[in-house]
């Protein structure tokens, strides 16, 4: 009985708390992958100039949704970055050649709870991690891209 207190003290700080940061991180994680697939499923369909404008609704339309929904289960530092390019894909019999878009997703997120290690910076444990998430897909219409 005496043990029994640190024991649980023990478990707690070493093992609980740190596997509930892991599962937040990888719940933050998922949900930001749902970010960038929707924008880069909104930027094959939009043309170029509406895709990359810094209102438009990949780069900003999409994001503000997900803040306002999804975004509140990630604890995000600033705001989503989006970059978004376009290359060429394969050309087909009928000599016409896909184009492709991309979109790079980078967003800073901390972890749920913060635990204080004196020496050590680690990221998802008691710093924000940064993931880059990035995406391809073919356009609907090549005559969108550039």
């Amino acid at each position: 009985m005496a043990e029994f207190g640190p024991a649980l003290m023990i478990l707690l700080i070493c093992f609980f708390f740190p596997l509930l940061d892991m599962l937040s991180m990888g719940m933050s994680y998922g949900l930001c992958m749902v970010l960038n697939y929707n924008q880069v499923h909104e930027a094959s369909l939009l043309p170029m100039s509406d895709a990359v404008s810094a209102s438009g609704v990949v780069r900003k339309g999409i994001t503000d949704q997900w803040l306002a929904g999804m975004g509140h289960f990630v604890k995000v530092q600033g705001y989503p970055q989006t970059d978004i390019s376009y290359r060429d894909g394969q050309t087909g019999p009928d000599k016409v050649t896909d184009r492709i878009v991309m979109v790079r997703t980078t967003i800073v997120c901390s972890p749920f709870l913060t635990i204080p290690l004196p020496v050590v910076n680690v990221p998802g444990l008691n710093g924000p991690m940064t993931f880059q998430i990035t995406a391809e897909r073919p356009m609907e219409n090549p005559d969108n891209a550039p």
